[in-house]
């Protein structure tokens, strides 16, 4: 993952604890999500409008 062996991870996310204490961690967590979901949906929205007009554009040049 990214390169990161196990302990790497592990003290990324003690840090992450003590900058942000327990009690944020699981809120972050959560936006994060939320935000990456966002993302991963405007992604997949801009991937089938391009195919859309890739396939609209293809079939007016099957018809010339």
């Amino acid at each position: 993952m990214f390169g990161l062996g196990f302990s790497e991870i592990i003290f990324v996310l003690i840090v992450f604890i003590l900058l942000f204490g327990p009690d944020e961690v699981p809120i972050i967590a959560k936006k994060a999500g939320q935000l990456f979901r966002q993302v991963t949906d405007v992604k997949d929205s801009i991937n089938d409008s391009v195919n859309n007009e890739i396939n609209d554009i293809k079939k007016i040049v099957k018809k010339d």
